[in-house]
Order: structure tokens, then C-alpha cells, then sequence
């Protein structure tokens, strides 16, 4: 069949890159999605890459015309903060781009026109120009009668926007529109089920009480192979109007609370507005012998005829019971020509075990149907983003980007997916307890439990039990379960056996009822013919609380060491009331062990520092790309939210929440230990806010010194990582991310330099905290170490504790003017210039911190004077020309 083209022509002033770059990601998605479907592709015309040089006498608007002419179909407008450059004939280029378009619409009605204005307020006075402002306000008044215009809240919303916009608009161009209400009494018929099916897409959304009803579009992925990184898989989605309108059938996996529900109502919901009928079938209602008069009595409730319905939605299928195959088999029998898609809860271990994935599809093809299959995947952050705003709009909680950076780390710390029902929750927690400080997990937990036992929902017969008491009972049956390293259980023995506790300890509790309650909230989930907790965190955290009043298991975590195997316990037993020296002092005696074993074991005597001797020795271009970076008119911390976003999702691996498996020990494998010893104490010093102050100057000095023996190990196979792109030792694995060079010699370089950098960033979260500042400063100003003390720069410039600017200022002062460590101290701090969510007085200081660095290499001496500061040129980028 032949492909139809649709050339979209994109008009903007020069402030709209990111709009312009977005244009060309849609356009791919909807070329995938509704494209194939379709038989039609849609593709941009644009100035910078359509329009060849040429030499002639006219003005550039000029050229565009004559060279692009009227060769779209689609026009698409856009304004940011700027109106643009005038022409002979209209007070800019993109105005006169559009009067054309226009003419040529109100001609020949050939012309879809898309226009957008960007209303997100200012986000520094570099951009409030007035009279620029004055200007596009008199234009959008002026396209208002004519209706042919939208606003967007930034370049992340102006895609959104676009893409549903041009989705609506080839829907339009190829949706059969046959079956439309014709009468008075259908309108009325389809009002009513508009309104029955947006209900139950409503309730369908409704976590807990008073939580703001909140809607984004899901990631759905073509493939169970997903990418550590989020941004990947959200890329490649598969869009809603790709499911609404192919004649597929699918089946879309997903892990419990992922959504799949309420996906299914807004299917139904979207159907309904194209003029189907799609019918929700829920599998765990439904009896086998209704299966083959389900449709029509289902329709017939409705009001409708059974031979409309276009889609059945068969929710809550089981993989792994054949009961739910029986009856999607006996569906299919009974439906034969009707579409049906099953939304699937499957296990989240067959993500990351591909044999028993491939297990469920050969079942699934003893059915006699052909199933697309996709999967419904956890959010990036972006999407994280857009719920937390609009939570934050009916609730709010504190400033958009300090509550979205507690939330994805609290979600990464309790190791949690990136689900809707995850972040509502964690918000709805927030609500009354915000703290912007990271997470100390014991009260974090303490508060989810809280809202799920205040708020979750029991018969009215049956008192909701006492939640001190739960902790207790469910501490005891944790210990047991780490004692014997058995994670799994029946039923009837965790209820007969905390009966059994509870009868011993004269508590009255009702363990069904706390059963209930954790099995509900997806806290236990069944795992075959057994039942498990869900997260791991879990079992360590009631296992802490038992720890906390139980001196014989609290003896027994520590003596045998099993805490390397799962540091969180430890973190979750110093956060109960963060005064456990007891702890602190066993960390202190293993870590140093530990340290020592990994050393011996390296058989290397002495230090490894390559760095010691590196130079800064950047050509004049570094230099002023450097300058550039920081220049006023740069701006480049004002890069749109959603690049930021996928800047810090890089760092994420959203596949860690699929694997809740329980740790071994593997006392052989003594770096990994270290690794996770390291760890252990980090988080313990983080919550020991009331120990023995010496105490935690110990620990933290040898964690400091547990970070420069993994150095020295990674120094050592550097030449093996230049090589293979990978090295191991002692049960630690590294492989080389991104681009490191072309050649051997180029990668050994690029690896060492980077070095500082990682092992910094491993270990950062689990020991920052705002409080800890104090206590990081009086070490890294004892510390003699170079190695050590540019470690601790680094931690101090990620993180940035209160007084930190005059930290990495007299840092800076007290280096060489050409080391190692001044260049990547610069560089580190540029990083932060350009991605980091940061306020304008962190802006300012950042900036002035790289300006002292420059001049520091440039002029030399102790400390850079405030005259030679202010050479360093902050405004030599070159402008480009531009044709707007």
C-alpha cells in the first residue's frame, strides 16, 4: 500500500529549540504508531534543515518561501518569550509564516493550523523582555477570534499538548464515522454512558480519601526487555490511540499496582468519545459458566446491542492460573469477531528471568487467538513531574522540584516502582509530614503504615488493630523469617503462628484483619500456593523494630554478621530513635576488618593515585567552552525541566525494583562486602544524629577511607576496563557507561578521571543528610589526604550543606593552579551550573565558585583577587544567526 506524507511545517522564533527538537520526537511516535496502522508519515519542514544556502537579493524570509512554498499540509506555530526578527512584510518571521498559512486555509481549506503559546512564567529576568512580551500578547489577540490556537505550560506540556493534538487530528482523518447518534434519544443514551464510564474511570483512580483524582498517560513498552534507564522505555511507548485504534488484540503484563485497572476504564472512557463500545470484564468476578453469556448481559445492563461492542477488557487475568486461560479461552469462543484485550498481573521476577517470560508465552499460544504482547512499565521522572504538579495544584505540599526530588528518592531508598499508587502514596504521606531532608526510611515507613492502617478499609464489625501492636507481632515472625532465611509462607501458618505469639504475649490482636490489611495494600502478595512480603524493606524494617526491643536477636544480627548482607536493617534499627552507638561501634570494627582484607587481598603495598601527578592542561578552546558554560546569556540552569529530569534518571536503574530477592553472605568476595559494609555504616551514621559525637568522626573517617580503598581497586583495573570495557574482583563487577574514547589510551585516561566521581556518586545518598554538615566539615578540614580531601570536595559539591560555599572556596584557594584536582573540582561544579534543580542564590554562588577556579588556573597565586575574577568572561558565547 502506498504511504501517504504529511509535511508539517514548524514556525518559531529562536527561543524555542527544545519545542522544535520535541516536533521530531512526536513525529516518530505517531509514524510508529498510528503511521503504521494508517499507511501514512508525517514529517517536518523546517528553515535550518530544509532551506539551502543560497546567495541572492532578498531578505531570508524570502528565501524560506520560495524554497519551502506550499509544501505541507500541516502548519504548526510557536511562541516562547520572543517575537522575533521583522521582515519587510510582518513584525517578524513567524508571524508572516503564519498570515500565509492562513491566506492559504481561508483559500483552499487545505491546511491543518496547530499555533501554541507558552505561559510558564519567566524564569529569570534575562528573559522578561518587555516589549518582546507586548508584542506576542498583540499577536495572540489577534489569532483569538480565528480559534486556532492552544497554550502549553513549558516545552515538557507543549508535548503533551502536540501530541494529543495531532492524534485527535489524524483520528479525524481516518476514523470510520460510521454508527454516530443520529437522534435526540441516542444523544441522550450516549450522554449517560459518558457519564457512567468516566465514574468508574474516576473511582477507579481513588487511592485513599480526599486524594486528588489524578490521571497521566502510562508508559506501555513493546518489549519485557527494559532498559535501565526510564527515558529509554518512555521514548519507545506505545501511545493509547495506537491500542484504541489498531484491530489487535493485545495482552498487556504488569506487576500488581501498576495500574492496569484503571488503564482498562480509560480505554473504555476513549473508546466511548470515538464512537465504540468497549465492555470491562473483571476475570476475578466473573464464573466460568457465565463466560458465554457475559457479553450479553453486560450490554445489556449497559442499554446496548451485543453485536456493537467493538472490544472486550478482560481485567485481573493470572498468568499462572489455568482457570483464567479456561476462560479467556470459552471469551474467545463466544466472541469470535470482537477484539479483546487482557490486562495481565503477572510476577515481577519474570522481568528479570526471561526463561519463565518465555514460559507464559508458549501458554499462551494454545489459545486460539493472536495476542500482541506489551507491557505496562514504571514512570520516568518526567512523568513523576507531571503528578506531583498537579497533586501539588489541590494540596500543596512545598515547591514543585523539592517535593519531586524527595519523592524519586524516597521510591529509590524503599526500592519501590515508580507507580502511580507508589507516588500518590508517598504524597499523600507528605501531606501532613513534608521534611525536603533525605529520607531517614524507619519514619517513612512509620508513616506509610500509619496512613494504610488509619485509612484502609475493614468491615464495620471489626476494630482496626492497634498499630504498635502489628509492628511487634510482625517483628517476631521477621525474625524467624531471617534466622531460617525462608521468605516464604502459608497462609494458615503465619496466622496460626502469630495467634500462637500473641496468646504467649497477651496481646489481643485479630492477625486476619492485619492479614487482610497487608495483603490489600500489596504489602503480602501470594507467589504461587505461598505468600511473601512484596519489598523486601519489609522484613528488614520489622526485623530493626525487633531488633530494637529484643536483646537475643539483636546479638544475633550483629555476631553473625548478617547485616552485610542486608544493610538496611541496620539503617532502619539507628533511625528507630537515631541514638545507637551500639551499632556504630560494631560498623566501626567490621568495616575497618573488612578495609583490611580487601587490602590484603589487592597485593598491592602502599597508595595508587595517578591523579597525584595529573595536570590541568586544557587547550584555549576548553577554556573558553568553560566560560561559555557560565555566561549570563548561556543559562544553562535554565534548561526546561524535562531534560534536567532525564539528566538525573541517568542514574537510575528502574529494573532494581523488579528484584526484592533477599542477599546471601559470600564471605570470600571481600570487595563487595566492603561495597556493602560501606554502605551499612553510611546509612547508620546518617540516622545517628544524638550518638557519641567521637564515635561518628571515627566511622566517618574510615568510611572516608573504605571510599579510597575502593579507588585504589578501581585505579588497579582500569587498564582492564580500558581494555575489555569490564573487571571484577573479590565479587564486584564494573563495565564502562558511555563514551570513553576510541582508542586504549584514550579510555585509561577518561577512566581515571572519572574515578573520584563514581565512587563519590555510589555512596552519596546513603550518607548525606543537611545534618551531617558539620561533621563533614571538621573532617575534610583535618584531612591531609589529597585523594581523600577531593572525595570529600565532591560529596560536598553534589550535595551542598549549609556554609558550603566557603568550603570548596578556600578548597579552591588551596591546590594548584594546574592539578588534577582543580579541573575536575571545576568541572564538577559546572555540571551542577548546567543540571542541577538549584535556587538563584545557589545559582550565584556555583557560578562565582567556577569563576574563581578559572581564575585560580589563569593568574595563579594563594587566592584569585576580585579583579581578576571579573576577567573571566562570562558573555563570548557566539550568537547565532537567526531567521525569525
Amino acid at each position: 500500500m502506498e504511504v501517504k506524507i504529511y509535511n508539517a511545517f514548524i514556525a518559531s522564533p529562536s527561543d524555542t529549540n527544545n519545542e522544535r527538537l520535541s516536533c521530531d520526537k512526536i513525529f516518530d511516535e505517531i509514524n510508529s504508531g498510528l503511521g503504521e496502522i494508517y499507511k501514512f508519515r508525517l514529517q517536518s519542514l523546517k528553515w535550518e534543515k530544509d532551506v539551502r544556502p543560497a546567495i541572492i537579493d532578498k531578505d531570508a524570509q524570502s528565501v524560506i518561501f520560495e524554497q519551502i512554498g506550499e509544501k505541507f499540509e500541516i502548519f504548526i506555530g510557536i511562541m516562547n518569550k520572543r517575537f522575533g526578527s521583522p521582515t519587510p512584510r510582518a513584525g517578524s518571521g513567524t508571524e508572516e509564516e503564519f498570515n500565509e498559512a492562513f491566506k492559504r486555509f481561508k483559500e483552499r481549506q487545505d491546511l491543518e493550523i496547530l499555533f501554541y503559546f507558552n505561559v510558564e512564567p519567566p524564569k529569570s529576568m534575562n528573559e522578561l523582555n518587555l516589549p518582546e512580551l507586548l508584542k506576542i500578547e498583540e499577536f495572540r489577540k489577534k489569532l483569538q477570534p480565528k480559534g486556532i490556537y492552544g497554550i502549553y505550560n513549558g516545552a515538557s506540556d507543549f508535548e503533551d499538548k502536540l501530541r494529543k493534538d495531532l492524534t485527535k487530528f489524524f483520528i479525524g482523518q481516518y476514523k470510520n464515522k460510521e454508527g454516530i447518534p443520529v437522534n435526540a434519544q441516542q444523544l441522550i443514551n450516549k450522554e449517560a454512558l459518558r457519564k457512567l464510564f468516566k465514574k468508574r474511570f474516576n473511582d477507579s483512580l481513588k487511592g485513599f480519601e480526599d486524594q486528588p483524582k489524578i490521571w497521566i498517560e502510562p508508559i506501555i513498552s513493546r518489549t519485557s526487555e527494559l532498559s535501565q534507564n526510564p527515558d529509554e522505555n518512555y521514548s519507545q511507548r506505545v501511545l493509547i490511540e495506537e491500542i484504541l485504534l489498531s484491530e489487535k488484540s493485545y495482552f498487556i503484563n504488569a506487576p500488581s499496582q501498576f495500574g492496569l485497572t484503571t488503564l482498562a476504564h480509560h480505554l473504555i472512557c476513549e473508546a466511548w468519545e470515538n464512537d465504540e463500545l468497549w465492555i470491562y470484564l473483571d476475570n476475578s468476578a466473573l464464573k466460568p459458566h457465565q463466560v458465554n453469556k457475559i457479553v450479553r448481559s453486560e450490554t445489556s445492563s449497559l442499554d446496548q446491542n451485543p453485536e456493537t461492542v467493538k472490544c472486550i477488557v478482560f481485567d485481573s487475568f493470572y498468568n499462572t492460573d489455568k482457570v483464567s486461560y479456561k476462560k479467556l479461552k470459552d471469551l474467545i469462543t463466544a466472541n469470535p469477531n470482537c477484539r479483546i484485550i487482557v490486562l495481565n498481573t503477572l510476577d515481577e521476577q519474570l522481568y528479570i528471568n526471561k526463561d519463565e517470560n518465555d514460559k507464559i508465552d508458549e501458554k499462551e499460544t494454545i489459545i486460539d487467538r493472536e495476542f500482541d504482547i506489551l507491557h505496562l512499565i514504571a514512570l520516568p521522572r518526567t512523568q513523576i513531574r507531571n503528578i506531583v504538579q498537579q497533586y501539588n495544584q489541590e494540596k500543596h505540599i512545598g515547591e514543585e522540584t523539592i517535593v519531586l526530588n524527595k519523592i524519586t528518592k524516597e521510591l529509590e531508598c524503599l526500592n519501590l516502582h515508580r507507580t502511580p499508587y507508589n507516588i500518590l502514596t508517598i504524597l499523600k504521606v507528605s501531606e501532613k509530614h513534608f521534611d525536603d531532608s533525605p529520607v531517614n526510611r524507619t519514619k517513612m515507613i512509620e508513616m506509610i503504615l500509619f496512613v494504610l492502617f488509619d485509612m484502609g478499609e475493614i468491615p464495620r464489625y471489626k476494630t482496626m488493630p492497634d498499630l504498635k501492636d502489628c509492628e511487634y507481632v510482625l517483628g517476631r515472625y521477621c525474625e524467624t523469617m531471617l534466622r531460617n532465611e525462608n521468605y516464604s509462607f502459608y497462609k494458615s501458618n503465619f496466622i496460626s503462628e502469630l495467634k500462637s505469639f500473641c496468646v504467649e504475649k497477651f496481646i489481643e490482636l485479630d492477625i486476619e484483619i492485619v492479614f487482610e490489611i497487608l495483603n490489600n495494600n500489596n504489602i503480602i502478595i501470594i507467589d504461587g500456593d505461598k505468600y511473601r512480603f512484596k519489598s523486601t524493606f519489609w522484613i528488614y524494617y520489622f526485623g530493626a523494630k525487633r531488633m530494637h526491643i529484643d536483646e537475643s536477636f539483636r546479638e544475633y544480627i550483629f555476631s553473625s554478621n548478617k547485616y552485610a548482607s542486608y544493610p538496611e536493617i541496620i539503617e532502619f534499627y539507628t533511625g528507630i530513635d537515631r541514638n545507637r552507638d551500639d551499632a556504630l561501634s560494631i560498623l566501626l570494627t567490621d568495616i575497618e576488618s573488612i578495609r583490611n582484607t580487601v587490602e590484603e587481598k589487592l597485593g598491592i603495598n602502599g597508595e595508587i593515585n595517578p591523579l597525584k601527578n595529573a595536570k590541568w592542561k586544557p587547550s584555549e578552546n576548553e577554556i573558553e567552552k568553560i566560560q561559555n558554560e557560565i555566561g549570563e546569556n548561556v543559562k544553562n540552569s535554565n534548561l526546561p525541566d524535562a531534560i534536567k529530569d532525564q539528566f538525573l534518571d541517568k542514574s537510575y536503574n528502574q529494573i532494581r525494583p523488579y528484584n526484592q530477592s533477599i542477599q546471601k553472605i559470600f564471605e570470600d568476595y571481600s570487595l563487595l562486602n566492603l561495597m556493602q559494609q560501606i554502605k551499612a555504616s553510611s546509612t547508620a551514621l546518617r540516622n545517628s544524629d544524638y550518638s557519641n559525637p567521637e564515635l561518628k568522626k571515627k566511622l566517618l573517617v574510615e568510611i572516608y577511607n573504605s571510599w579510597k580503598q575502593l579507588a585504589k581497586v578501581l585505579f588497579a583495573l582500569s587498564p582492564t576496563m580500558a581494555l575489555k570495557g569490564k573487571a571484577s574482583f573479590q565479587g564486584a563487577a564494573f563495565e564502562l557507561n558511555g563514551d570513553f574514547g576510541d582508542t586504549f589510551e584514550d579510555r585509561l585516561n577518561r577512566i581515571v578521571q572519572v574515578l573520584p566521581t563514581n565512587v563519590v556518586g555510589y555512596f552519596q545518598d546513603d550518607l548525606y543528610s543537611p545534618k551531617i554538615g558539620p561533621l563533614f566539615y571538621d573532617c575534610f578540614n583535618n584531612e591531609k589526604n589529597e585523594l581523600l580531601k577531593h572525595h570529600q570536595a565532591l560529596l560536598i559539591i553534589f550535595k551542598r550543606p549549609n556554609g558550603w560555599k566557603a568550603q570548596i572556596e578556600n578548597y579552591i584557594t588551596s591546590i594548584n593552579k594546574n592539578s588534577y584536582y582543580l579541573f575536575d573540582t571545576v568541572n564538577a561544579l559546572r555540571t551542577k551550573y548546567r543540571y542541577d534543580f538549584a535556587n538563584e542564590n545557589e545559582l550565584k554562588d556555583i557560578k562565582y565558585l567556577v569563576k574563581l577556579g578559572l581564575a585560580k588556573h589563569q593568574f595563579g597565586g594563594t587566592k584569585p583577587s576580585l579583579s581578576q575574577i571579573l576577567k573571566i568572561d562570562d558573555s563570548s558565547l557566539p550568537k547565532r544567526e537567526n531567521l525569525d
